[in-house]
């Protein structure tokens, strides 16, 4: 719902600033000067933010539901205890790449 709610909020964000850039351009008097009154340079920003988290929120759903897409023909040819801690490190490197990514961007 989250990641759904991203993308539905980007693409009215960005459509929204795409028809401003687009109408302040018409030499219209009254129309024109509300619209530069307007400042909508925050919004490529924040959908760049936006696509960025729904790409975290969904590679995490796709962890958590096994439906993630990752390379393991090697670790599908180990033993079934070595399998486990290669696939523990695995996701543990993932939070804490997460968690750096995380902290350096807050």
């Amino acid at each position: 719902m989250l990641v759904a709610f991203f993308i539905g909020a980007a693409t009215v964000i960005i459509f929204v600033a795409v028809v401003h850039r687009y109408l302040s351009g018409f030499d219209i008097p009254g129309l024109q000067d509300v619209l530069l009154d307007i400042n909508l340079s925050w919004a490529q920003e924040l959908c760049i933010i936006m696509f960025v988290w729904m790409a975290k929120f969904g590679a995490a759903y796709g962890v958590r539901t096994g439906i993630h897409v990752g390379v393991d023909v090697l670790i599908n040819h180990l033993s079934d205890a070595l399998r486990q801690k290669f696939i523990i490190f695995g996701l543990l490197a993932g939070a804490l790449f997460t968690g750096t990514i995380g902290t350096l961007g807050a």
